[in-house]
């Protein structure tokens, strides 16, 4: 019985598409905060929000090629996955997905999000491309967990 209370308090890391299906496959009512790693306190106070008000939360760490306008931005983006999972483990999230570049864009049977030149606005007036790839980004997640509720940061 030990045991079985100290499987349940763990997380569960899922790393390939078909592992997330079985595990979120009967959850109903499930909390998504997507980020790009490198945790910090917005982070938290996301992930707790959704714990509050979710029976289970899942949080991904994907950074997504397809909002960097430049190759180097992307390669030298901080990436801290020992911590964050940390961060998360102490946050006792119910699950983390950590799903590769390929697993998100294999097929890409998903059309493809422009915006009008009357919605770019902010930086999306400097940043080409960038608020299309966070948006691409975020719809094949939501495609692929089914979220009941979705939890973004301000900058999202």
């Amino acid at each position: 019985m030990f045991y079985l209370l100290i499987k349940l308090l763990q997380m569960k890391l899922i790393k390939h598409i078909t592992d997330l299906n079985k595990a979120i496959n009967s959850e109903k009512k499930l909390g998504f905060v997507p980020t790009m790693g490198n945790l910090h306190r917005g982070h938290e106070s996301l992930i707790n929000i959704s714990k509050k008000k979710c029976k289970k939360t899942i949080v991904s760490i994907f950074v997504n090629p397809t909002q960097f306008n430049k190759k180097n931005d992307y390669k030298s983006y901080p990436r801290s996955l020992n911590a964050d999972l940390k961060t998360l483990k102490r946050l006792k999230v119910d699950y983390v997905y950590l799903p590769t570049v390929a697993q998100i864009y294999k097929g890409a049977n998903i059309s493809k999000i422009l915006l009008k030149k009357s919605e770019k606005i902010l930086c999306a007036k400097f940043r080409k491309g960038h608020f299309e790839g966070v948006l691409d980004v975020l719809n094949r997640f939501v495609k692929l967990i089914s979220p009941k509720i979705g939890f973004k940061g301000e900058k999202d």
